[in-house]
């Protein structure tokens, strides 16, 4: 990992592992303690995990058979 000079930079590198549950207890302590104490990070987490619902739900939802049909349409082999 990288030296961080600012802790909101150390933060953005572990919001994606930190949505994961993919860090050590010591950095999720790390990054859980930043988070509750700066604004601007809680914002960029909530956004994060607003952003990863959404995806879950568009990718839960059942694709028509003409889209079906337009995407093997467009796929070119390999």
């Amino acid at each position: 990992m990288a030296l961080w000079t600012d802790p909101c930079a150390k933060c953005e590198e572990l919001l994606q592992p930190y949505l994961d549950r993919d860090l050590s207890e010591v950095e999720m302590a790390e990054a859980e303690k930043h988070l509750e104490a700066c604004n601007y990070c809680q914002r960029r987490y909530r956004f994060e995990e607003s952003l990863r619902g959404y995806v879950r739900l568009a990718a839960a939802e059942p694709m028509s058979a003409e889209l079906k049909q337009k995407l093997v349409a467009l796929r070119t082999p390999l």
